[in-house]
């Protein structure tokens, strides 16, 4: 099959486009025959060889990509949930070899969740890692409702541009923090309000929330505890290392403070994880015309390195996506 990857760590460079293996399935596997990737930063933190990716995948020649949308081929014994010839859509574990740039990849049934037709594999292919994250920062650790508050930072990016949508069909009020150039796409999304942090100091701007989302990762519970409500939330993706201290005074505050009944500002950092259930709730209410995926960049496979380049400026407004087939 046809795919993309890379012998050695490095730049854009590195890819190549070329013959690799089929890809093995296990009993609760579903082959997948891929039609459209998603590309995340994760991606290209591996081809480079940063932080984690050294430690998690050792075998090479390495296939990037986690989020595909696709048809099923084939599936493992005991699967139960899909069939041959299936729309469907998911992520890769990060813990495993990933292998989205490809033209066909295996993945265990709960990572994966059913394509309505209403929806392109293009449009699928961009939520897994994204709308998940989105998904489990706002409902699973923030656990919004109605009337939240809520301020997202990045939030013309991929995971931001989810976010938006998530808290605006929630019903919470929305505070977006992006470059003044995206101001009309945030709103369109449903913010409420919008500051460009190229020109204004978010930290004056924003104030009485009560869930500060951090997609960018450039800030800290300490620098965004002013802007939260008693008992706010910070949460991040992209925790700060330099303030690890930080982040262990704050977990010790928190389980103290929960047993004395004191509500106080928190912080947590969002680890995404592959849930097909959470993924057909979104797939739900993007068929309901409700969230639409944004996709600023398409390459054919063997361009990822391009969309690499792309993806590294950090100035996509929401995704970029490799098409397949």
């Amino acid at each position: 099959m046809k795919a993309v990857y890379f012998k050695k760590y490095g730049g854009p460079e590195v890819l190549q486009c070329g013959e690799r293996p089929e890809p093995k399935v296990g009993r609760h596997d579903v082959l997948i025959e891929v039609h459209a990737a998603a590309v995340n930063p994760r991606d290209w933190l591996l081809r480079e060889g940063r932080y984690f990716a050294r430690h998690l995948i050792r075998s090479r020649p390495i296939i990037p990509g986690s989020d595909v949308s696709g048809t099923v081929l084939a599936i493992g014994s005991d699967v139960t949930k899909f069939q041959p010839g299936d729309a469907v859509f998911g992520m890769q574990s990060i813990l495993g070899n990933m292998g989205g740039y490809a033209e066909r990849i295996a993945i265990n049934e709960e990572c994966l969740a059913r394509k309505p037709s209403s929806v392109s594999h293009i449009g699928a292919a961009a939520i897994p890692v994204a709308g998940l994250t989105a998904w489990q920062a706002l409902y699973d650790l923030a656990k919004i409702t109605s009337g939240a508050r809520v301020a997202i930072i990045g939030a013309s990016g991929g995971v931001g541009h989810y976010a938006v949508q998530f808290a605006r069909h929630t019903g919470a009020h929305i505070t977006a923090v992006c470059s003044g150039k995206n101001a009309d796409f945030v709103r369109d999304l449903g913010a409420h309000s919008v500051v460009d942090y190229t020109t204004d100091d978010i930290h004056a701007e924003i104030t009485g929330v009560d869930v500060v989302f951090d997609t960018i990762g450039r800030e800290s519970l300490s620098t965004c505890a002013h802007m939260m409500n008693p008992g706010g939330i910070y949460i991040t993706t992209v925790p700060n290392l330099s303030n690890a201290r930080e982040w262990v005074q704050s977990a010790v505050s928190a389980q103290i403070n929960e047993r004395r009944n004191v509500a106080t500002t928190r912080g947590a950092i969002v680890l995404v994880k592959p849930r097909g259930d959470q993924l057909a709730e979104i797939i739900e209410l993007m068929d309901a015309g409700m969230v639409r995926s944004s996709v600023d960049g398409l390459y054919p496979l063997c361009d990822a390195a391009e969309a690499h380049r792309q993806s590294r400026t950090f100035r996509t407004r929401g995704k970029i996506v490799l098409q397949v087939k």
